[in-house]
């Protein structure tokens, strides 16, 4: 059988397997009836088993709100309810409740990969896979920020999958769009929580909505938070010892004078001080929080962001729209990279960088009835990764420093990206069940590196290289053709084809010059320039069933996808440069399975279901693993791809139960599973491998009708100790230990 038969072999089995599934489904929808109109939810003062529905869930990254279970999207959607139940207050809870997403923070930026695809090398140099978008705004492309919390937060959307029409480059593995809550104009109220737990976890949080006037409201949210650290840290170490100060803040502008034009302006800020110690790993997960330092151990991240969205519906029903952004972040990390017990042995790790994005879309949207609906628009971003001089760098030698050892040294460094893409999509009704989607988007990517490198011997520098402005440009079209069919009001499937594309990058270290006293480095010469890196494209293929049954009382969304992704871009660390390189593996990198989900309701009952099978093959690529250079250029064509789980299972069961007095105890426990998965495609153990993880967050919540909540809580229930990510390629960061305590909240 030909390589090309086996993927048609496998491309039959997931259809196979999905209508599999579908028929279970279907048995288990039999007694559905006509579907009815969906409430928002069930009342808090429902008496345990009166019928309630499951309350609706819309998408909105398409640029209009439309119902998740009427659009041909594979998409997690998450209300701010939901996040607060679930106890997940930033990015990294994510992957515990869906399908097919994988989180490593490593302290100094986040990995984030959906189906395997994303980012597996910290360096700005690499293109994201994954995007995440506040407000319609791409936050921090270049990934250097990880820890933003969520509070008062509106929805978070987590979609699946190459988003080639309206996220564009870099967003082959998929996108995050999260909506921050709008200030009102229609009343006077807001919320405020506090919350005390181990480790001395204390936690306050709240906003408040104040219209002024009938045309203008402000909104203003909190969030501040201090907390010991989860780490026994003994040596001689300086600085932090892993504790959590958190202060972050929002203020919110309406501003609507007509019923046509709508502005508003949102200014979030974050500081966040908090390290990541981290000890070698060895295998021996009990450990993970009993660290050795010798180093200075620091963490901090800072963030303002800025988002002006303004829309206005002219007569006829079309609707323009802008969202302007600009926002900074500041990221500065040190490490102590190998443990040691004494300064003379450490290894030292420095960085310190600075991200400042601008970024500009036009949107113009057709009224939302007839059989025709189309959207276009065009989108500008600008961003910028800066480092102070002298102010990143790594030591190669026990104990080295700048002035004593070797060090290799990072200066003068600017990593510029520009990206501009226009889009445009529609829907046509061929039936009113058969439904015809076309989309489109060209972008351009245009990315330039200056730095000066250099190996510095006893606080002198010996060699160096001096790059300015290598540049790599690209642009691609990609799109989507999708066809919709609504079997009946309670079934609805879909098939598409849609492309997507990352840009390619530089390599930030080549060829090293000596240097000589005085004289300064000339540029780098087209033969001693990084190498660079190409793009990297994907063709998916999806199909799906989403179907509503027992009146409205069960949701459930099922597909199955295979992507092909040629020019597919492989990160590894280079021992002779002492630094990350990414380059294209050849012929096809192959990822594809099948994800499941559901959402139930059933008087005071209430479920939510998912779970994912992915299977990953990776192209033609061969390298030297940093860890055993004997080996020689290991061949790696075939292997799976790294933070790719191949399996994960999520499940959350809740009831409640009425009291006395209008008051209601609801008990919740969520379950989230994630396979093992490796962090390099060499597949060392125990280094490289992340083991499954398998985490229960509890919490029993009393609700008062006027408006007075309690909830105990508890995270991670069972204290699983797990690595949750690997760093400077012997590192283990392990992920956060069970956690617990009480929540107080006032709702007016």
């Amino acid at each position: 059988m030909t390589d090309r038969q086996s993927e048609r072999s496998r491309i039959a089995g997931l259809l196979l397997g999905g209508a599999a599934l579908g028929v279970i489904a279907a048995l288990a929808a039999a007694p559905a009836r006509a579907q009815t109109a969906p409430s928002q939810g069930p009342s808090p003062q429902a008496a345990p088993g009166a019928p309630s529905d499951v309350a609706e869930l819309v998408v909105t990254a398409e640029r209009r709100v439309v119902s998740l279970q009427k659009t041909a999207v594979a998409a997690t959607v998450l209300t701010g309810d939901d996040l607060k139940k679930r106890g997940i207050d930033n990015v990294d809870m994510l992957q515990f409740t869906t399908p097919d997403l994988s989180i490593v923070d490593t302290g100094v930026g986040a990995l984030i990969n959906i189906r395997g695809i994303g980012k597996s090398d910290q360096g700005q140099e690499v293109p994201p896979g994954v995007l995440i978008y506040r407000d319609g705004v791409s936050t921090t492309p270049g990934g250097i920020l990880s820890d933003e919390p969520y509070y008062d937060i509106s929805n978070v959307e987590v979609l699946r999958g190459p988003q080639g029409t309206f996220a564009g480059e870099n967003a082959t593995g998929g996108a995050i769009f999260i909506t921050e809550t709008d200030p009102q104009l229609d009343h006077f109220g807001g919320w405020v929580e506090g919350q005390y737990g181990n480790y001395n976890d204390a936690r306050l949080q709240g906003a408040i909505n104040i219209p002024i006037g009938d045309t203008f409201a402000l909104r203003i949210a909190t969030d501040d938070e201090r907390r010991d650290s989860f780490f026994n840290v003994t040596g001689p170490y300086t600085g932090s010892d892993g504790r959590l100060y958190l202060g972050a803040g929002r203020v919110s502008a309406l501003w609507q004078p007509t019923k046509a034009f709508k502005a508003v302006l949102k200014v979030d800020y974050m500081d966040e001080d908090m390290s990541h110690p981290s000890g070698v790993f060895n295998g021996n997960t009990s450990t993970l929080f009993d660290v050795t330092q010798a180093g200075h151990l620091l963490g901090i991240e800072r963030q303002l962001r800025t988002v002006l969205q303004m829309s206005y519906e002219f007569d006829n029903g079309i609707t323009i729209r802008s969202v302007s952004g600009y926002q900074i972040g500041k990221v500065a990390a040190d490490i102590d990279a190998n443990g040691a017990a004494t300064p003379t042995a450490e290894i030292n790790y420095h960085a310190n960088s600075t991200d400042q994005t601008e970024s500009e879309e036009v949107d113009i949207l057709s009224p939302s009835t007839g059989r025709f609906q189309w959207v276009a628009g065009g989108v500008y971003q600008s961003d910028v990764v800066s480092q102070p001089n002298t102010s990143n760098w790594l030591s190669l030698t026990p104990g080295a420093t700048l002035t004593a050892g070797e060090a290799v040294v990072l200066d003068q460094y600017n990593a510029a990206k520009d990206s501009s893409g226009v889009f445009a999509q529609g829907t046509f009704a061929i039936t009113p069940a058969l439904k015809l989607q076309v989309g489109a988007r060209y972008s351009a990517l245009s990315f330039t590196l200056n730095s000066l490198d250099e190996l510095f011997f006893y606080g002198t520098p010996i060699l160096g290289q001096r790059i300015v402005n290598d540049t790599e440009k690209d642009s691609k079209l990609t799109g989507k053709i999708d066809l919709e069919w609504s079997v009946d009001p309670n079934n609805m499937l879909y098939a598409f084809v849609a492309t997507g594309h990352k840009g390619g990058g530089i390599n930030g270290l080549g060829t090293l010059l000596p240097i000589f006293p005085g004289v300064p480095l000339p540029p780098a010469t087209p033969a001693q320039l990084p190498a660079q890196f190409g793009p990297e494209n994907v063709t998916d293929y999806e199909v799906g069933w989403k179907a509503n049954a027992f009146d409205n009382h069960l949701h459930t969304q099922l597909g199955a996808f295979y992507n092909d992704y040629t020019g597919f871009q492989v990160a590894f660390f280079d021992p002779q440069l002492a630094a990350g390189i990414d380059e294209n593996a050849g012929g096809h990198t192959i990822i594809d399975g099948v994800e499941a989900q559901a959402q139930a309701q059933f008087g005071g009952w209430s479920f939510d279901l998912g779970a994912s099978y992915l299977h990953s093959s990776i192209g033609n690529v061969a390298a030297f693993d940093s860890s055993d250079l004997a080996l020689g250029a290991v061949d790696l064509a075939g292997r799976e791809q790294t933070y790719a789980p191949p399996w994960t299972v999520q499940a959350g069961v809740q009831y409640s139960f009425e009291l006395p007095g209008d008051a209601t105890v609801t008990p919740r426990l969520d379950f989230g599973f994630v396979a093992s998965q490796w962090a390099t495609l060499f597949e060392v153990r125990p280094e490289d491998y992340l083991a499954p993880r398998n985490l229960f967050n509890g919490q029993i919540i009393y609700q008062r009708p006027d408006n007075w909540r309690v909830t105990l809580y508890a995270t991670n229930l069972f204290d699983e100790h797990y690595v949750a990510a690997q760093v400077l390629d012997n590192l283990g960061v392990p992920g956060p230990p069970r956690q617990f305590g009480i929540r107080l909240a006032k709702s007016f």
